[in-house]
């Protein structure tokens, strides 16, 4: 039973950050999670520059970093059995098939995790957050245009940062939205994979943002009217992802169940490195 319990360990392993996603677009902090924390340290204050100095010696100070130790979050999937006829009876191999939606179920809580820690609170200057300014759309909030993307081009441009960093997630409704607005253009973008100068992705489990308050909505909560969905725009030099042990709990020949129960438990986190260059821009009415 050991051999087994390794072999779907390692399916679920293999797939939880796919290349394709966004999720592979930020710092992996893996090597620094030690008992299920992570261990990091805020850099303290860069050092002054002089320019065509005469005065010696020069002066000389020490850095003082602030250590910072987070506890990874605990995913646990709900467990599912699998039933000794039902697997005697399947034309395919049903644990399999159970595993693979266990995976599929992490990748997806672990993404929308992500993507809303990675969203900025709130407006601020260096974590922009901005409305959409298009005409109403039949889904009765204001579209996604270029411009908006443009604007905040203009904002990410205007920090001192890695412009090759830079990096946005489409919702469904903005891919939607700008590919009515201009097809050709769209294409072009689909093509490149970037929007302006951002490398683009997208996915389903972007965060929400209150209309009223310009707030992000807490993670998990239900969406209302006031609520519009959002983009994300970040640095990828200013997010960070991290995993820990991985559990497979299984109960074999459950003599209630008749069958086997499995499911699994996850230790995940990801949030921005310093809280600064990262931005959104959300639905508007």
């Amino acid at each position: 039973m050991a051999i087994s319990k390794e072999l779907w360990l390692e399916t679920i392993v293999n797939g939880l950050v796919p290349a394709t996603s966004f999720l592979s677009r930020s710092k992996n902090f893996d090597e620094f999670v030690e008992y299920n924390k992570l261990n990091l340290a805020e850099a303290g204050v860069d050092p002054k520059v002089l320019i065509d100095n005469a005065t010696y010696p020069i002066g000389t100070t020490s850095r003082e970093d602030i250590p910072h130790e987070l506890i990874l979050h605990t995913f646990d999937t709900e467990n599912t059995v699998v039933r000794n006829i039902e697997e005697k009876e399947s034309s395919y191999d049903k644990m399999a098939s159970v595993t693979a939606s266990h995976k599929n179920a992490l990748i997806r809580k672990s993404a929308a995790f992500a993507a809303h820690a990675w969203a900025p609170q709130k407006n601020t200057d260096t974590t922009p957050v901005l409305k959409t300014s298009g005409a109403t759309t039949k889904r009765g909030s204001k579209a996604f245009t270029f411009a908006d993307f443009l604007e905040m081009d203009r904002l990410f441009r205007s920090f001192e940062i890695d412009p090759e960093t830079l990096t946005v997630v489409l919702s469904p409704a903005a891919r939607a939205d700008l590919m009515a607005e201009d097809m050709k253009l769209y294409k072009q973008i689909l093509s490149d994979k970037r929007l302006f100068s951002f490398l683009l992705f997208d996915t389903t489990v972007l965060p929400t943002y209150n209309r009223t308050s310009g707030n992000k909505n807490a993670f998990g909560s239900a969406v209302t009217e006031e609520d519009g969905t959002a983009c994300l725009v970040y640095s990828s030099d200013y997010v960070c992802r991290a995993k820990g042990d991985l559990e497979m709990f299984v109960k074999y020949k459950d003599p209630e169940q008749r069958g086997d129960v499995v499911g699994f438990q996850e230790r995940f986190t990801a949030c921005p490195i310093t809280g600064k260059f990262i931005g959104a821009i959300y639905e508007d009415r």
